[in-house]
């Protein structure tokens, strides 16, 4: 450690870095490469590193234990031979990789380090009710320790385990200097981006598309994401299948300045999720000055405000995703009032100096 480094508290980072790509893993690099946050604390890190794809996460594998093992081990070395003052751990919330995680829980309880939670998941709540043995484990992880949620809505997640206030960290993305194109064309474009994953309403898009095609009006779309569980391909053979290669790009993955190009050249941004907390999409969509629609799912209520900035639809409708997109094709006006209001509400709320001054602020109050 360097001398002038001393005096600054030392945090264990135990959390999920790229590769893959993913909110969690793009905001955990975003704290490690932050100068204003590095100027307060040491930074320690163990990286959960499990999979290199997207395609990886969630299943079982030989190589997926071994490297666990290793976790383990390099977590036991580090608690022994460094002075911890807090450890901050982006804990799985449900499924195997929580009872995984569980046993790393257990390990800095042994050690008496005081934990963070940094919570990128949802879904405590349920898996609770669902099950006693859940609902202990829950209790035991989240005893004597802090935790950070994404927003108020999400805090719900925990009240039935947690009897804390928890923290309140909204996510937040740098405000990039890259002018909105104006759209000169006769028709809109609806834009996608994500990973091909069910979860995310690829499929509910697509269907959407088909049904608001089919009524006759005009309009393109841009797919961009990387293979999921549905595979570039096959979206590709669903657009030739319906007859809609005329109206639809298939783009595959696009990142940093190639990423911001296809949204700053889009009008409206389509995501019709089925399981999230806070979208890093939706807030790169909306410091581009595109309307969003999208579900009520997680925290996206709280960004997303329907009829202001956007259109919250049901989840897994339709026939609601087809009449929002509608009601941008016949109300042009409307995209530019919703892109507006869109861009002011990132400004004021989630750029990347919001989010670090946040975490800053939070860690003070965890550390004294």
């Amino acid at each position: 450690m360097k001398q002038n480094d001393i005096n600054k508290p030392n945090i264990l980072f135990l959390a999920q870095l790229p590769p893959p790509v993913h909110g969690a893993s793009l905001i955990n690099k975003s704290i490690l490469e932050s100068p204003i946050i590095n100027e307060k604390f040491n930074f320690i890190v163990l990286p959960l590193k499990f999979v290199n794809t997207i395609e990886e996460i969630g299943k079982a594998s030989l190589i997926k234990a071994w490297m666990f093992i290793k976790i383990v081990s390099k977590l036991m070395y580090t608690l022994l031979v460094n002075k911890i003052d807090l450890v901050y751990f982006t804990i799985s919330p449900i499924g195997f990789a929580f009872y995984r995680d569980v046993l790393l829980v257990v390990l800095i309880k042994l050690f008496n380090k005081r934990i963070v939670y940094h919570l990128h998941g949802k879904g405590i709540k349920e898996n609770s009710r669902n099950s006693k043995l859940n609902k202990i484990l829950y209790k035991f992880v989240f005893n004597n320790t802090k935790v950070i949620t994404l927003s108020e809505t999400l805090n719900l997640d925990i009240d039935n385990v947690y009897n804390q206030e928890p923290f309140v960290l909204n996510n937040g993305i740098f405000d990039l200097k890259i002018s909105k194109s104006i759209n000169q064309k006769p028709s809109i474009t609806f834009v996608y981006l994500s990973n091909l994953i069910l979860s995310k309403g690829i499929m509910i898009f697509l269907e959407a598309i088909v049904l608001t095609h089919s009524k006759g009006y005009d309009f393109k779309v841009k797919i961009i994401g990387n293979s999921a569980d549905i595979t570039i391909s096959e979206v590709k053979e669903f657009i030739i299948k319906n007859k809609l290669t005329e109206a639809v790009s298939v783009l595959g993955p696009k990142y940093d300045n190639d990423k911001f190009q296809e949204l700053a050249t889009s009008d409206v941004f389509v995501f019709p999720t089925l399981n999230d907390c806070f979208p890093l999409s939706i807030l790169e969509a909306m410091q581009m000055h595109l309307p969003v629609i999208s579900t009520s799912n997680g925290a996206i209520s709280d960004m997303i405000e329907h009829n202001i900035n956007g259109f919250i639809v049901k989840e897994g409708s339709v026939k609601d995703l087809s009449n929002a997109m509608i009601k941008y094709i016949e109300n042009t006006d409307l995209i530019i009032e919703h892109g507006l209001n869109n861009n002011i509400k990132f400004k004021s709320n989630y750029t990347q100096e919001d989010f670090e001054y946040n975490f800053i602020e939070i860690f003070n109050k965890i550390l004294n």
